[in-house]
């Protein structure tokens, strides 16, 4: 016995084919960025570490570049002409 159907009726079934498509590569994207995302997210120590990281590579580069020893820097005043730390400057001065 064959069955007939009417075009609405093929119409709702192709409409419900689309959309359960639709909804399987939607859901099966969701799952890929659920996958490739799933190292845990750099807290804010993990960034500023990186980012020390970076400025500590780029002045040895700089000291490279320029043929002198890189030095860390002991933090302070530095003189805006030279670079170089004016703390002792300042406490002769005080």
């Amino acid at each position: 016995m064959k069955t007939t159907y009417t075009a609405a009726e093929v119409h709702a079934l192709l409409y419900a084919a689309y959309v359960r498509g639709r909804y399987d590569a939607d859901i099966n994207d969701l799952h890929g960025t659920w996958t490739e995302m799933a190292e845990p997210r750099a807290t804010r120590e993990m960034r500023v570490a990186q980012r020390l990281a970076e400025m500590e590579a780029a002045g040895r580069a700089r000291a490279a570049r320029d043929g002198r020893p890189y030095r860390i820097h002991p933090g302070g005043p530095v003189d805006w002409e030279t670079g170089r730390p004016t703390r002792n400057q300042l406490r002769s001065a005080a």
